[in-house]
């Protein structure tokens, strides 16, 4: 069922009727003219949303934003590819700054419940999920970082998912590590490198008192070594 659309704004003096479903967010272009621009995004390609107010004090209007990671063609290529789309909202119903606030966060509430609904998430993980992102600065012929920092670590800003960053020093250092840190502080383990690392993580939980309970923590792995085919197999099979 759609929610009460309000009027938002981009920075254009056009005007748009916005809304939500249990599926998809819905953009139309209000206009006298019979044939209306209209755009649809699924919301299983939305990762995260937020509300806040604009860096000019004088504009009383709040704004919310939506990021999204669909699937697009590459350019000059064949296949596809997720591509991230942001999709911003001025929300400005009233004169007064907190009132338009309060309404950008609703939508970015709502916005962000229709995406968790639509998934199927692990018992185990919550959101906000708390991660350890573990890196191996020297996978993937020394790239794995800056893949980190170029890729993932701006998702899981949009995403709101808070994270510690470990840099592995030497080898068994993410082993060692797991083995004997106080795990309580993090709902998941991501694990950013070939598949020596995960390895040594899996050997560290294994090796720890508690292994039981420490075994059960959600491990994710991301492609950051050369060739990457254990992070293939499970995305293979997990479709």
């Amino acid at each position: 069922t759609a929610i009460p659309t309000p009027a938002c704004r981009t920075h254009s003096p056009l005007r748009y009727s916005v809304s939500l479903t249990e599926s998809a967010l819905t953009i139309q272009q209000i206009s006298s003219s019979p044939g209306r621009t209209k755009v649809v995004f699924n919301l299983t390609d939305c990762i995260g949303c937020r509300a806040y107010r604009g860096p000019d004090k004088a504009d009383v209007g709040a704004y919310f934003t939506a990021y999204f990671y669909p699937f697009k063609r590459r350019w000059m290529s064949f296949g596809v590819a997720r591509q991230r789309v942001e999709q911003c909202f001025r929300v400005a119903l009233a004169q007064d700054p907190l009132a338009n606030l309060q309404e950008a966060e609703r939508w970015a509430h709502k916005c962000l419940l229709a995406v968790l609904r639509g998934r199927v998430l692990y018992k185990e993980v919550r959101r906000p999920c708390r991660v350890m992102v573990l890196v191996n600065p020297h996978s993937g012929r020394g790239q794995a970082l800056q893949l980190f920092t170029g890729h993932v670590q701006g998702m899981l800003t949009e995403a709101a998912v808070p994270y510690t960053l470990v840099i592995t020093e030497h080898q068994n250092h993410a082993r060692e590590m797991v083995r004997k840190t106080d795990l309580s502080q993090w709902d998941a383990l991501v694990i950013m490198s070939g598949d020596g690392l995960l390895f040594e993580v899996i050997n560290g939980l294994m090796e720890r008192e508690d292994w039981q309970e420490a075994i059960q923590i959600p491990l994710g792995i991301l492609p950051g070594g050369s060739g990457n085919a254990l992070a293939a197999s499970v995305h293979h099979y997990s479709q």
